[in-house]
């Protein structure tokens, strides 16, 4: 646990809480039950709790892993009153953990954010975690670019797989980031004690930050869902003109097989056996066959 004071504002960090750092958030302070309840366990969903004198509020922010490569999601709860910030992180954020550092040392940087009150705190905080997911989108879209040009340019076998992949990617980070938009567009009624007046046209700007992730992340996964039909109807063009082939192949074989069986058969009478040559007057006769039925293919287009 870490407290940062600046001016009349308190910000306190919490990471990854213990039952003794809840004890000491409870402390000699009248936060409702509910609160410290939800403080003690991970929550699936973002919330936002109005109480007289605190406010509690849950993110939840894509973070991505490196070891499983899967964007999970991390949880950052916040309590506020009207002159600090409780700030409980639940996992691994980097743009998070880069800003407390940044905050602990850097005296500009924390003039810049407590120039006001908690709400105003509040406020910045969030601005930069959700600018910090706009590389993460960007990431997505170049993923996106790159599939688009393997499709067009011949493609690779696993770009079913490649695709599927980055789906999966894009749901998750939609899945994780479109329900903060809710919390957001109720702050921006202006409901409870810390969410209206000077602090309303902040949370405005955060929640169109917000639908504005939402809408490129939408964007993505409708893009996939195209190069997805797109490749597998330039996979069922290729297969059909592999069977295509191959069934031209078997039509030519077929009559040349059946020649030589005819050819192979022991009866008195057979034409060409036993004259001069008649084994390379078969072979020119069947090769004549081939060819026919080759060009006939080609005229008709087929090949």
């Amino acid at each position: 646990m870490e407290r940062i004071s600046f001016g009349n504002t308190a910000l306190t960090l919490v990471n990854r809480p213990s039952a003794n750092d809840i004890q000491s958030i409870q402390a000699g302070r009248s936060f409702h039950p509910l609160v410290i309840s939800e403080l003690s366990r991970l929550t699936l969903h973002p919330k936002i709790e109005h109480y007289p004198d605190h406010a509690f509020l849950i993110f939840h922010f894509p973070q991505f892993d490196r070891k499983t490569h899967e964007l999970l999601s991390t949880e950052v709860d916040f309590i506020l009153t009207n002159n600090e910030l409780w700030l409980v992180q639940y996992g691994d954020l980097e743009p998070l953990d880069a800003l407390k550092r940044k905050l602990v040392k850097d005296p500009e940087l924390q003039a810049e954010f407590f120039q006001a009150d908690a709400s105003f705190l509040l406020y910045k905080i969030l601005e930069h975690l959700f600018s910090s997911l706009f590389p993460q989108l960007d990431h997505i879209i170049n993923k996106v670019d790159h599939l688009e040009s393997e499709i067009f340019c011949g493609g690779a076998d696993d770009l079913v797989e490649k695709i599927s992949l980055l789906r999966r990617e894009a749901i998750a980070f939609k899945r994780t980031v479109r329900p903060n938009t809710e919390i957001l567009k109720e702050i921006t009624v202006g409901n409870g004690v810390f969410f209206g007046g000077a602090a309303l046209p902040y949370f405005g700007d955060l929640a169109s930050l917000c639908r504005r992730l939402n809408s490129l992340i939408d964007n993505q996964i409708e893009t996939l869902q195209v190069l997805h039909e797109t490749n597998t109807a330039m996979l069922s063009s290729r297969l059909s003109h592999i069977m295509r082939l191959l069934t031209i192949f078997s039509v030519i074989v077929f009559p040349l097989t059946l020649m030589a069986s005819i050819f192979s058969m022991r009866a008195s009478g057979m034409p060409f056996i036993g004259q001069p040559y008649d084994f390379w007057i078969i072979i020119c006769f069947m090769a004549i066959v081939a060819l026919s039925m080759l060009g006939y293919f080609k005229r008709k287009k087929w090949m």
